[in-house]
């Protein structure tokens, strides 16, 4: 086939879109801090995150610098990043605006949920459940994401979704930390899973108010526990 032909029968080719890779790349280190995967602090370097994920260090450097711009990492020096540590001061700011934005989305998921949300988040506080009996805290941070994040996401409002979502980028790695303490780490999600079936058990009932101190005494007990293992170990900052 000569040059001329193909140009006269114009093929219809669709572009390669790069950012696709770039989007993918940003994703799923984005789903990577919300879930825990993450700790404070741990160094991550583009060629290895390129590695990992098979792709060029051009779409790992793109997603990180959003993500520095989201403040959920930092970058120290030109071919080294880590996650942003724990600053006791900026903990305690991110845990007062989520108690402002999670405690609206979740009275407006009482009001606008049905049945469905119940039994989705039933689901995600039984394999809560099961992770923690089989000691699995990795199973047990994804679960715990899996329920609060069904529960806001019916809310009806995306962009709230999008900002609580926003902030979790920062306070997922710090609750992972927990996992140094394994005791305390049970502790925390155990107390955590008795508060959901409390708050499943309000919206069953229509009881938005209710359901709102539920979730808010999740966040305040976790965060009070955390910053405890911080000032115990000398982490502090």
């Amino acid at each position: 086939m000569s040059t001329v032909e193909l140009q006269t029968r114009k093929p219809a080719l669709s572009p390669v879109d790069v950012t696709t890779v770039q989007e993918r790349v940003y994703q799923s280190l984005r789903l990577a801090l919300l879930k825990g995967e993450f700790l404070p602090g741990d160094q991550v370097s583009i060629r290895g995150l390129a590695q990992a994920f098979g792709t060029s260090a051009m779409p790992v450097r793109d997603a990180l610098a959003r993500l520095v711009a989201e403040r959920a990492f930092e970058q120290p020096s030109a071919r080294l990043m880590r996650v942003a540590p724990y600053v006791a001061s900026e903990h305690e700011e991110y845990i007062r605006i989520r108690i402002q934005l999670e405690g609206y989305a979740t009275e407006r998921a009482c009001r606008q949920g049905g049945p469905e949300i119940i039994e989705a988040l039933k689901e995600h506080n039984a394999r809560l459940e099961e992770a923690l009996t089989s000691n699995n805290f990795e199973a047990a941070l994804a679960a715990n994401h899996a329920f609060h994040f069904a529960l806001y996401s019916a809310c009806g409002y995306p962009q709230l979704v999008d900002m609580i979502s926003n902030l979790w980028l920062r306070t997922g790695p710090i609750l992972a930390s927990a996992q140094k303490d394994r005791d305390l780490f049970k502790r925390l999600f155990t107390i955590g899973h008795r508060i959901h079936a409390d708050a499943i058990s309000a919206i069953g009932r229509g009881d938005t108010k209710a359901v709102r101190r539920s979730i808010l005494l999740d966040i305040r007990s976790t965060h009070f526990s955390i910053r405890h293992h911080f000032q115990t170990a000398g982490e502090q900052t």
